[in-house]
């Protein structure tokens, strides 16, 4: 037994939670499913592959992270995106770790833009911290771009085997979810009193594409670089757009 619960995240991901789960379910004792209002059938793929389903409310993905945890019957998670599965090499490689309480264990993401690798872009390498004991380490309460509260003295290692990550399905997907991380940030901004900076207005939305596409040699990418430069300089700008538009309502 890998004593290892898996926690997923989803909602609507019909198309890509079979993946997912077929690539835990020989390796970790449960895979645990916190789904916050699919409907289009995800709950019921992921029942059907052996996964445990509770839905609830979307609270962020820190707090939605973290309930998955308190479901686990064991202390070590392996947290998981439903657009992400194991290599084979990254799979046998966590049925062989010892694992250590104090260890952090952090995978490199192989990431895909509608089925091609980015090599550049700033995507590559991609290392995320995803393999911890939940007694020691858990999610911040971030609405977006959530990180680990990770003890001081605690180590990070990273493994050899990737973690396999199709971003995005379209286009149209891409501009989707970015208006979504654009809101939630703008959300974030408005509840710890923060606001964008007079740069991130005027600038931030130029350097952000510039950074990717130039600094990180996105251009090496081919036309997928220069979409991911292009929807990188849309983000800031949306941010910005809805975080005004939120402070307007208040005011």
């Amino acid at each position: 037994m890998s004593n290892i619960s898996a926690v997923i995240l989803s909602r609507n991901e019909a198309d890509r939670i079979s993946q997912c789960i077929n690539s835990l379910i020989d390796i970790v004792d449960e895979v645990i499913v916190v789904d916050s209002g699919s409907e289009d059938g995800t709950p019921e793929i992921a029942k059907s592959l052996g996964a445990h389903v509770n839905i609830t409310d979307w609270k962020g993905y820190g707090a939605n992270k973290n309930f998955g945890h308190s479901l686990a019957r064991n202390n070590w998670i392996l947290s998981i995106d439903s657009d992400e599965w194991l290599s084979t090499e990254l799979a046998e490689e966590i049925l062989e770790l010892k694992k250590d309480d104090k260890t952090v264990y952090s995978i490199n993401r192989n990431n895909s833009y509608m089925g091609k690798e980015i090599r550049y872009s700033g995507w590559s390498p991609d290392w995320v911290p995803r393999l911890f004991n939940k007694k020691h380490v858990s999610w911040n309460n971030n609405l977006v771009h959530e990180k680990l509260i990770i003890p001081q003295g605690f180590y990070l290692k990273k493994l050899t085997g990737n973690l396999m990550h199709n971003s995005y399905r379209s286009r149209e997907d891409h501009k989707a979810k970015t208006d979504r991380y654009a809101m939630l940030k703008a959300k974030s901004w408005i509840e710890s009193g923060n606001s964008p900076s007079f740069l991130k207005r005027h600038f931030g939305p130029g350097f952000k594409a510039f950074h990717s596409f130039v600094i990180k040699a996105g251009f090496l990418d081919g036309k997928e670089g220069r979409q991911i430069a292009s929807m990188n300089a849309y983000l800031v700008k949306m941010q910005v757009h809805y975080f005004d538009q939120l402070k307007s309502k208040i005011n």
